[in-house]
């Protein structure tokens, strides 16, 4: 599979891009829901392990939260019952095997799209929550993920060169203001049947 490189920063547009075929999407780790209010989706689900992320996220008032951890997603939610899955700069919080695991899940619960966004290799970045709601040991970096991880299980990828840079204040503590920038990977995968038979 061919890898799209881009050199931008608007991962969100990419995303919509790719939501609009959808009309509902549940966003694992959605935490205070800052992404989860750009889609597209007229109906958005997130799920988060940390209640005080939902408390936040529930003053929009424009979702429906579930508190649970994501490794538990296939307890709650059924078989192709939501449109598309997106776990955005989530996938890194998790040990590699439960990362794994819960992309399984993920592909089993969508019907038309699973979406991750990722930083490329392993981002180190410290139990630190920038919310101040008590999440820290949520918010370490416990994997790094590759392209052939992804292209491995089937996704697509495009890749935005030099995301992460000294503009987001966890790269700044993690590697100091001069450090050269590490790029993201968005890896997407067809989960209805007929496309995936194409």
């Amino acid at each position: 599979m061919a890898v799209n490189i881009v050199d931008h920063k608007d991962f969100l547009a990419t995303i919509n891009g790719l939501l609009l075929d959808s009309r509902s999407v549940l966003d694992i780790g959605c935490g205070i829901g800052s992404t989860l209010r750009g889609f597209c989706c007229p109906i958005r689900i997130g799920i988060d392990v940390h209640r005080p992320y939902l408390e936040r996220a529930k003053e929009d008032g424009q979702y429906v939260l579930l508190n649970l951890p994501a490794e538990r997603l296939s307890e709650v939610l059924l078989a192709k019952s939501v449109d598309s899955v997106t776990l955005i700069d989530v996938i890194e919080h998790f040990e590699k095997k439960v990362g794994y695991e819960v992309l399984r899940q993920a592909e089993k619960i969508a019907n038309r799209k699973v979406i991750i966004f990722t930083p490329r290799g392993y981002f180190k970045q410290k139990e630190f929550d920038h919310y101040g709601l008590g999440g820290e040991k949520y918010q370490r970096h416990r994997s790094g993920w590759e392209i052939e991880d992804f292209e491995q299980l089937g996704y697509n990828i495009t890749l935005f060169k030099g995301f992460h840079d000294a503009e987001n204040a966890a790269f700044r503590e993690a590697y100091g203001e001069d450090a050269q920038p590490i790029d993201a990977i968005l890896a997407w995968k067809v989960c209805t049947p007929e496309e995936q038979s194409l």
